[in-house]
């Protein structure tokens, strides 16, 4: 395993990333009142001029749980949210380069209500026919458990600034991310922390049937965790090319704690064994999950007292059979959450540890 650096200054160590259809990796980067846009040729190693997106400055949201996105299409166009406090705390913002990078679109809210309700918690997805989903946390909706309701809008012409706005449930935990991904018959399918009565938080699938439906909601994890607080970990979700959904999630509930990994063939009906990951010692936190072909890989953090540590396992067996854990990169300052991009071809893990961001291929 080979890391590349390149030092720079996020906001709160969040760092987005990801490969265009060539191999250049593009990432966003945000700052306290601007995010920019770079690239690299030698996956990582040495990075372009940075573009400044948005052209006025504004107060800029992005925590490691809440972090900016990024998704490039095959037309070579650049998708960007990121978050930024305007009427409402915390409202995201959509915008497209169609020129390779080079300049940006105006900024605009995706939210229908982004100047009454706070939205947040977003997340990204391109469809194969480059179809664009937005989804988010939207308080228009706020329950009384502490939970709200999950958000998205989809459209294949963004630049025009339509963006219909849908909800796809309520009894979404307000605190931890949603994950998002692509099934093989070009649906989105979505995996969310979910607050179930008695106040157990625990996670639930949903794919979508078609343009106007999704499934009801399908319970994957029951960890039996009822606390009237937050996490603050959202799961992980990648769906390879036959169907089967690999989740990692994150509970300190009554029946399980830790971190842990299963898969189902068929969006939720069926579940393998929850399998039990890191090591609870050291805390182990943020999982990430990346699917290509047969190849699944999962990583996730620890902390020993002086050093953090970042652990990955590959599978060859869509998640039969695991390897050992190793560690993939460590440091004794602060870093961010560790994330998987992948080109197709490899996967790599993306992590930002003090000022330097690291691209490091994870060997099959």
């Amino acid at each position: 395993m080979m890391a590349q650096k390149q030092p720079l200054q996020p906001l709160h160590n969040t760092v987005a990333a990801g490969f265009d259809k060539n191999g250049v990796l593009w990432r966003i980067v945000p700052s306290e009142k601007s995010v920019w846009v770079d690239s690299s040729a030698d996956n990582g190693k040495t990075f372009g001029p940075a573009v400044k997106v948005n052209p006025e400055p504004q107060k800029i949201h992005a925590t490691p749980e809440d972090p900016p996105q990024i998704a490039i299409g095959r037309s070579g166009s650049i998708y960007l949210l990121y978050s930024a406090d305007d009427r409402q705390k915390a409202t995201t913002f959509f915008t497209l380069s169609t020129d390779e990078g080079r300049s940006f679109s105006r900024p605009m809210p995706v939210s229908d209500h982004a100047d009454r309700a706070r939205n947040y918690m977003d997340a990204l997805l391109l469809d194969r026919n480059e179809n664009l989903y937005v989804f988010w946390h939207d308080q228009r909706h706020e329950l009384p458990n502490g939970s709200l309701a999950l958000y998205y809008a989809s459209t294949n012409t963004p630049l025009s600034g339509q963006f219909a706005n849908h909800a796809i449930s309520d009894d979404i935990c307000s605190c931890c991310r949603t994950a998002v991904a692509l099934a093989p018959d070009n649906q989105p399918v979505v995996l969310a922390r979910m607050v179930f009565p008695g106040h157990i938080r625990d996670h639930a699938l949903f794919k979508q049937i078609n343009a106007t439906t999704w499934s009801a909601p399908r319970r994957v994890s029951w960890e039996s965790r009822a606390l009237d607080a937050c996490p603050e970990q959202g799961p992980a979700l990648a769906v390879d090319g036959r169907g089967r959904s690999h989740m990692v999630w994150f509970s300190l509930g009554e029946d399980r704690q830790g971190i842990f990994y299963a898969h189902t063939d068929d969006y939720g009906k069926t579940l393998s064994p929850p399998q039990s990951l890191g090591n609870p010692e050291h805390l182990a936190v943020h999982p990430d999950v990346l699917a290509v072909e047969d190849l699944a890989v999962i990583v996730w953090q620890e902390f020993d007292g002086a050093y953090h540590r970042v652990f990955g396992i590959v599978s060859a067996d869509r998640g039969e059979q695991w390897s050992k854990p190793a560690v993939l990169a460590e440091t004794r300052s602060e870093s961010g959450q560790p994330k998987l991009i992948g080109n197709g071809r490899q996967i790599f893990l993306s992590w930002v540890k003090g000022q330097t961001h690291e691209i490091i291929e994870i060997k099959r």
